[in-house]
């Protein structure tokens, strides 16, 4: 560097500085001194010296704890170590793949450049891919190759990928998003991972003093450019909480600028205010998709984590709405650990967010739902002292099995909490904006330590696609429609032009049954107003009872969508009964069984399920239908086998009479009896179609009158218990 540049640099940084910092005072003599003595080159080596040396939070790793921590991933997390390196080498060779398990938008295709790194490239018209580039995930993989290796290759690729991004991606006059490179969001995430990636190399000859000058005039302007970009929008947006974790990174990390004590108290107030915007009282938020429920939580759980390395105390509400956040989670997952595909989300394991979570808050219970040991990236979060503390916490079994979360509309299901749990997951809450889709009324099933019933996931968000469209749509999902017309208009990728709102739910939890029913009014906009809902009684341990019921005036076809996982295995249709049963050797499968079969019409047929962003996979699925008006019910009952298991529970038709000896019209009432294979005793489910408003609407069902709109009866023998569930 000449002369004239090696000035500019120095008074670029000096610029940056709070000068009165006394922290920083001997750097700025010793500089001084330099500049005095005419060796203005010497300037940034003592710049460097001072960042190389300084024991800011978080900062400096010594030598040993990266050997032992490096000894602990070797052992214990060899797969993610793997995944670590192999994309290391591969960015070394400027070939990029977005595979991490958090990353938001993942690619299945390589992309690898020979000359210089086009940050603006966009492979088979998915835009997201430029985006991903530019947050720079992958560079932290190349720093822990460097701290686990000591191979300078690393570091070299790293600095000089660095630098170029710098040199040739100038920050715009004002934040835009009309940028592929300078989205605020792209910058928020990448100054977290630029950070995270020279903690790792600062002490590499590659990270020059003019390289790290660049470095920190970069990161002030970021923080510069996120300070300046919110709106009243990021308050209540996921954006905000990803560009404020960024800034609150620089702020804390670079005490030394002279603007990070105004960000801190920015990034506090800005986390304070998402929070409480964008998380409902019942800890989820309110975007209805898991993968961005977590991206907000991860970014939470990062910012009071370097609130307690600096030993700052964030606001008291804060910090609660982030453990909800995470014990929401908890409830959330499935019986293997992993999110439900709901909205804009993967087939993503969650237990190193709640592994987080349970370290930070000391948790026991979140501790429980975490990992056995940290996974890879909390092992180089929390260091050794971290890593034993972690290790040293007793689990402790979530108080209650089934939850409901009645804010934003999420009911699960569950016999108990190991893997072979039967779970299921219902939702009858709002869309959640563009990450949402057409899935009120959805169901996810889970038994016997597999998916039985399940989202199809998000794909892409480009809409290039009309695969992108068409897994936003109401039968897409496990759910009704009316006359094969969706009760949310899907418009593009991002937008409506009618939306479903739920029209309230019934929820009750008892040892022995759950009850949840919901509606919608996503069929009231035409002249005749159409009511879908749907019930569902769980009789613990074994299966459901789906009933779903619609009320017109005029003829309807009314239209059960059921969404088998991958691999589909063989699924199987029943000419005369209609019973619907998966065949996959080896594993559980699920039997849908009719109450009745008059009227109905049922198919199987092929498609395609999307577990992660930009992978497609084949899977099958069944629909049942019926034709009619007045009120329109299919009920059937929802049998997981274990692996193995062949027999099904005996299913039948109960009639059901008034007191005074008429049978009752189903419009009115239906009962079905489910007796399980090698058992005795039978339950008969009896559900009123509308609610008992007198003593007429007291029936009789195998000779016991009961009174109820949904009534569970136990007959063995001579014996009969009734239970009303409502």
């Amino acid at each position: 560097m000449n002369a004239d540049a090696t000035e500019a640099s120095v008074d670029a940084v000096l610029a940056v500085l709070n000068l009165e910092d006394p922290a920083i005072r001997p750097m700025l003599d010793a500089m001084q001194d330099a500049d005095d003595q005419g060796q203005r080159h010497d300037i940034m080596s003592k710049l460097h010296k001072y960042f190389s040396c300084r024991r800011t939070p978080g900062w400096w790793t010594s030598s040993e704890d990266k050997q032992r921590i490096t000894e602990y991933v070797k052992q214990y997390c060899a797969d993610d170590l793997e995944t670590v390196m192999k994309t290391a080498d591969e960015v070394v060779r400027q070939t990029f793949l977005f595979r991490f398990p958090w990353d938001m938008e993942r690619s299945v295709v390589p992309v690898t450049f020979d000359g210089d790194i086009d940050w603006c490239h966009i492979p088979d018209q998915d835009v997201e891919w430029a985006y991903m580039l530019n947050r720079h995930r992958y560079w932290v993989a190349l720093g822990q190759a460097y701290a686990m290796t000591g191979n300078e290759k690393y570091a070299e690729v790293l600095g000089r990928q660095l630098e170029d991004w710098i040199d040739r991606n100038p920050i715009p006059q004002e934040p835009t998003t009309d940028t592929l490179t300078w989205r605020p969001i792209e910058a928020g995430l990448r100054s977290a991972n630029w950070i995270k990636a020279l903690r790792y190399m600062i002490d590499s000859p590659s990270l020059t003093p003019t390289l790290l000058g660049k470095a920190l005039i970069s990161l002030h302007e970021h923080g510069e450019y996120l300070a300046a970009s919110f709106t009243s929008w990021k308050h209540i947006s996921n954006w905000g909480v990803l560009e404020t974790c960024g800034l609150y990174h620089i702020a804390l990390f670079f005490p030394e600028f002279s603007k990070s004590a105004g960000w801190r108290e920015m990034g506090e107030e800005r986390l304070k205010e998402t929070a409480r915007l964008q998380i409902m009282a019942d800890g989820i938020h309110w975007e209805q998709s898991p993968t961005y429920h977590h991206e907000v939580l991860a970014c939470y759980l990062d910012c009071v984590h370097l609130a307690n390395l600096n030993g700052l105390e964030l606001d008291g509400p804060f910090r609660r709405t982030v453990r909800e956040m995470a014990g929401a989670s908890l409830y959330w997952a499935k019986p293997n650990h992993r999110q439900p595909m709901l909205g804009d989300s993967d087939d993503s394991d969650i237990r190193s967010i709640l592994t987080y979570a349970a370290w930070l808050f000391g948790d026991s219970v979140l501790r429980f739902g975490g990992n056995a040991r940290p996974d890879y990236d909390n092992a180089w979060l929390f260091g050794i002292e971290g890593i034993r503390d972690y290790k040293a916490m007793v689990p402790a079994e979530p108080p209650c099995r089934s939850r409901a979360f009645t804010h934003s509309g999420h009911y699960t299901m569950r016999t108990d909490w190991d893997e072979e749990a039967l779970y299921l997951y219902f939702h009858c809450g709002p869309l959640g904006g563009g990450h949402g889709h057409a899935d009120m009324l959805h169901i996810d099933l889970h038994a016997y330590g597999r998916d039985l019933l399940t989202d199809l996931g998000r794909y892409n968000y480009s809409d290039h696609t009309p695969l992108r469209k068409a897994l936003k749509e109401s039968s897409a999902h496990n759910t009704t429609v009316v006359d094969g017309i969706g009760f949310t208009g899907v418009k593009d990728t991002w937008s409506y032009d009618r939306i479903a709102r739920p029209l309230g739910c019934r929820w009750i939890s008892r040892p022995e049954f759950d009850y949840v029913e919901g509606a919608h009014d996503g069929y009231l906009y035409g002249n005749e107003p159409l009511y879908p809902r749907r019930r569902i009684i769980f009789i613990k341990p074994h299966y459901w009872l789906l009933i779903d019921s619609l009320v017109c005036l005029e003829q309807h076809t009314f239209t059960q969508h059921f969404h088998f996982p991958h691999p589909p295995g063989e699924v199987l249709m029943e000419a005369e009964s209609l019973i619907c049963r998966t065949n996959t050797l080896g594993e559980a499968n699920l039997s849908i069984i009719p109450v009745t079969t008059d009227g109905m019409r049922a198919e199987v047929g092929e498609g395609v399920i999307s577990r992660e962003y930009n992978l497609l996979e084949p899977n099958a699925n069944a629909a049942y239908s019926r034709t009619g008006k007045g009120l329109i019910s299919i009920m059937q009952v929802l049998y997981p086998h274990r692996p193995g298991e062949t027999a099904a529970p005996r299913v039948r038709k109960v009639p059901v009479y008034r007191h005074t000896g008429e049978q009752v019209h189903d419009g009115q009432a239906e009962a079905c009896g489910v007796q399980l294979p090698g058992m005795e005793e039978e339950f008969i489910l009896v559900v009123s179609h509308r609610a008992p408003s007198g003593h007429y609407d007291s029936y009789v069902v195998e000779g016991m009158q009961i009174f109820g709109e949904v009534v569970l009866m136990t007959l063995q023998g001579r014996n009969k218990q009734v239970t009303v569930i409502i």
